[in-house]
């Protein structure tokens, strides 16, 4: 019998301050709208209740809206998703230009040209719904440090970030991009069975650090980051297959790999 649930699943689980404390530090900061985030959470949330539960009663008892809410959402049916094509189109464009890249024995691709640039692989690999210039791709390849402009041409820096993006966009791009990895990877690991089937997830962590250390501390943390994720570049690197299409990348509609950050934060009272 479906749609059967336990008491239990009514008990309702709260997270703790400090989460609503730093997220909304965070969103006030960069001037996200509040109203669009609660808006948005409850579209989505009552959204993936009802796919998993199918019915508008189940949404009620599982979710902790009001009859009201839920009703007014799901015949709304307003999902705020937003889409993720044009960062597939970067990790599309990024894929060619190493190929590309390859084939020039200094490794400068140039940037304009009817064959064998910049702009040409970028017009071949755009989406047909397309409204984002080459230019602006390129602006933010550059800003990011994946490649850097050398006259008429662009040449590939390397896939580590040589520095965090400080604008607006970025850092809420960021955010949206960090947020869904650690959720996936926290979902993943409540679900699987044995220990075996679960993705890495840690944190280690000190309170006894003296306040002028801490700096030091820090630096250190950076270069030994970087180093082992050079590592970790290689080993992903290994396992890329280089000679898909960008339909069959597309098709794939996957990521694999690993995130880390240091945190350096004052402990919550």
């Amino acid at each position: 019998m479906e749609n059967i649930f336990t008491s239990q699943e009514f008990e309702k689980s709260k997270l703790p301050t400090n989460f609503y404390k730093s997220l909304s530090s965070l969103l006030f900061d960069l001037g996200i709208d509040g109203n669009d985030v609660v808006e948005d959470f409850i579209s989505h949330y009552i959204s993936h209740a009802y796919e998993q539960t199918k019915t508008k009663s189940s949404v009620y008892l599982t979710t902790g809206f009001s009859r009201h809410i839920v009703k007014k959402y799901l015949e709304e049916k307003e999902t705020h998703s937003k889409s993720n094509s044009k960062f597939m189109h970067q990790t599309v464009l990024l894929a060619e230009l190493h190929k590309l890249s390859e084939k020039y024995d200094d490794g400068l691709i140039p940037i304009y040209g009817k064959f064998g640039s910049y702009t040409s692989t970028f017009n071949r690999v755009k989406p047909q719904d397309n409204i984002i210039t080459s230019k602006t791709v390129l602006d933010i390849l550059i800003s990011s440090g994946k490649v850097k402009k050398k006259g008429e041409y662009i040449q590939f820096i390397s896939s580590l970030g040589r520095k965090g993006l400080r604008d607006k966009a970025s850092i809420i791009n960021t955010l949206a991009i960090s947020m869904a990895r650690m959720s996936n990877t926290i979902q993943h690991n409540y679900h699987a069975k044995t220990n075996e089937e679960t993705l890495f997830q840690a944190s280690y962590f000190s309170t006894l650090i003296k306040p002028e250390n801490r700096r030091k501390l820090t630096d250190k943390l950076r270069e030994l980051t970087r180093k082992h994720f050079r590592e970790y570049q290689a080993l992903i690197d290994s396992y890329e297959e280089t000679d898909l299409t960008p339909k069959e990348v597309e098709d794939l509609n996957n990521e694999i790999g690993i995130s880390t950050f240091i945190f350096d934060n004052e402990k919550e009272v």
